[in-house]
């Protein structure tokens, strides 16, 4: 390497001229390290040292490994992997999901998983199929049903809860439900009053167009609830827990 003379930039100042030799020495020393920017007369710019000298023979220190720290990984999925389930709604079996959603009786916070979700459904299915044969063997000819109608109120509300805990396991509000039945407490108010006011016998073509769209859109809407309880929680913490 011929003898120039050299300039640097540190710190984003310009030194120089200086010799190679002094060049080297301050390679040596760590000054001018493989990114410095270095230019002689007879370059067309600033390039960086390591373009004209060994700064690996000339005893630099090797690069600083990367010291960020590493991004916590976020859950995702992919197809053909299932995820596991998030530790704060796990996976129930039949008796853990009813001793749950029972100890839970009012519980409207949290998450539900699909097993603890489903599995309340049908210990409620099953009970209300036991109660309802009772009643029409000890209350034959009673309307009523006692015995189913206690149960059927004994558990609303825990069904009411485990099904909110079930959307918020989606990362969906539990108003999705209130929503619902809001609409059919409106849509039963309003046919009433039409139906109780109609002063005809028989109801006229717009008022059963209007009961048969109200039906179709609560319908839908029940499509969707059913969709959103089928669905797989969030593997991991969302906006519910």
């Amino acid at each position: 390497m011929s003898n120039h003379s050299w300039y640097y930039v540190v710190d984003g100042a310009r030194v120089g001229p200086v010799e190679e030799t002094e060049i080297t020495r301050l390679v040596q020393a760590g000054t001018i390290t493989a990114n410095t920017l270095v230019w002689r007369e007879g370059l067309d710019g600033w390039v960086p040292a390591s373009d004209h000298f060994n700064i690996a023979a000339a005893g630099s220190p090797p690069p600083m490994p990367d010291t960020a720290p590493p991004q916590a990984a976020i859950p995702h999925s992919r197809p053909g992997v299932q995820q596991p389930l998030y530790e704060g709604a796990p996976a129930r079996g039949f008796g853990e999901a009813i001793n749950v959603c029972l100890n839970k009786y009012v519980d409207f916070k949290g998450r539900a998983s699909r097993s603890e979700y489903w599995y309340f459904v049908l210990f409620t299915f099953i009970l209300g199929f036991v109660t309802g044969l009772l009643d029409g063997l000890l209350f034959p000819g009673n309307a009523v049903s006692p015995l189913n109608s206690l149960v059927s109120l004994a558990l609303f509300l825990p069904a009411l809860a485990v099904a909110m805990r079930r959307l918020h396991d989606t990362n969906r509000s539990g108003w999705w439900i209130g929503g619902y039945y809001l609409g059919i407490l409106i849509y039963a108010v309003i046919v009433g009053v039409v139906i109780g006011t109609s002063t005809y016998d028989d109801p006229s073509g717009g008022i059963l167009a209007f009961i048969g769209i109200g039906a179709i859109a609560i319908l839908g809407f029940t499509i969707t609830l059913l969709v959103f309880f089928c669905l797989r929680g969030d593997p991991g913490p969302n906006h519910y827990g």
